[in-house]
């Protein structure tokens, strides 16, 4: 995910944004380790693993097709839970209802071969790799790598996520997976086990004012905090997220930290904090943004933006006011 386009102010739109995510997401798992990671992994039993895993994954599986909350919360980790509840409250939804209405069935691992399982974080993490043919949506089926990510509390194992990789442009990525190449599983990010146990954020409330966060962060990871509720975490992509509790009118506040990627290029980055648009037909507007070029060296910090009715008002298409700005937490380039 190192390679991006230039950021500018004017680029730096949902809309702009938006279409990188869905151009890299199609050729996942572009986070490729340019060296062997230093990171000590633990390889388990391989069958042991692979029976676990399948245990509490057709389970999960199940509660959601069948609709059942109680199988669904032992089988899902205490962070998803909490981060699905608040991204359903967050954009105004009903949780845990509408999260059975609308998720998706996930597809049956019969459907694919089984390559391996790596531990992390002393043999609390565990991410099990599969490889197969998947169709999505309306394209052709292709070949897909399929991460399931497992973290162990409260005495027993619960997923946490799944990832799929599409292996279409990656011939030697997909040859050695086919190998069961453990190796490959080492080297690569994408198919590894968390390093730390994902954090529970707080629970939040139903948002004044729906809001996204997007980020474009090539050869950094950033780590932020929302108005001291929503947290996230970018590593050298470029992602948007819906922002827990939302936004409020007056200040709100966003602190991060940017830390450099060892080994990557390090181009211009950017982060924009957007109200989403709740009335068919108005746009979003952004409130804050942070926009940097390859030079610049910020490592980050605490600001504070105020949100003002003249935000809310300049997302109508018929406003004649003058439309107001973002809050710039450094100062743009100036053009030559």
């Amino acid at each position: 995910m190192s390679c991006l386009l230039a950021v500018t102010a004017e680029a730096a739109t949902p809309a702009a944004i938006e279409a990188e995510i869905r151009r890299r997401a199609a050729q996942a798992p572009a986070k490729k380790a340019t060296e062997v990671s230093a990171t000590r992994f633990i390889i388990p039993n391989q069958e042991k693993a692979r029976t676990t895993a399948e245990t509490v994954y057709n389970t999960w599986r199940l509660s959601i097709i069948r609709g059942s909350e109680q199988a669904w919360r032992s089988t899902t980790s205490n962070s998803r839970q909490m981060k699905i509840r608040n991204l359903i409250v967050s954009q105004r939804g009903s949780f845990p209802r509408d999260f059975f209405r609308v998720t998706q069935e996930a597809p049956k691992l019969e459907n694919f071969a089984y390559v391996g399982t790596l531990q992390g974080c002393n043999g609390y993490t565990m991410a099990c790799t599969y490889i197969g043919n998947v169709q999505l949506g309306d394209g052709k089926a292709a070949e897909n790598a399929y991460v399931l990510e497992f973290v162990f509390e409260g005495g027993r194992w619960k997923l946490d996520q799944t990832r799929m990789f599409n292996l279409s442009q990656l011939p030697d990525v997909r040859k050695r997976l086919r190998n069961r190449d453990l190796s490959l599983l080492q080297e690569q990010d994408g198919f590894q086990p968390y390093d730390r146990i994902p954090t529970t954020p707080p629970a939040c409330n139903a948002p004044v004012l729906i809001g996204k966060v997007f980020v474009d962060c090539p050869g950094r990871n950033i780590e932020m905090t929302i108005n001291g509720i929503s947290l996230h975490e970018f590593d050298d992509e470029r992602r948007a997220d819906v922002i827990s509790g939302g936004l409020k009118r007056g200040v709100n506040t966003i602190t991060y930290k940017i830390t450099d990627r060892q080994g990557l290029e390090r181009p211009s980055m950017a982060i924009g904090i957007f109200v989403a648009p709740e009335t068919p037909g108005n746009t979003p507007i952004c409130v804050f943004d942070h926009i940097l070029d390859a030079s610049d060296k910020a490592e980050g910090g605490t600001f504070a933006f105020t949100i003002k009715n003249e935000h809310i008002a300049s997302m109508n298409p018929k406003y004649k006011g003058t439309k107001p700005g973002p809050h710039h937490a450094v100062p743009l380039k100036e053009k030559k």
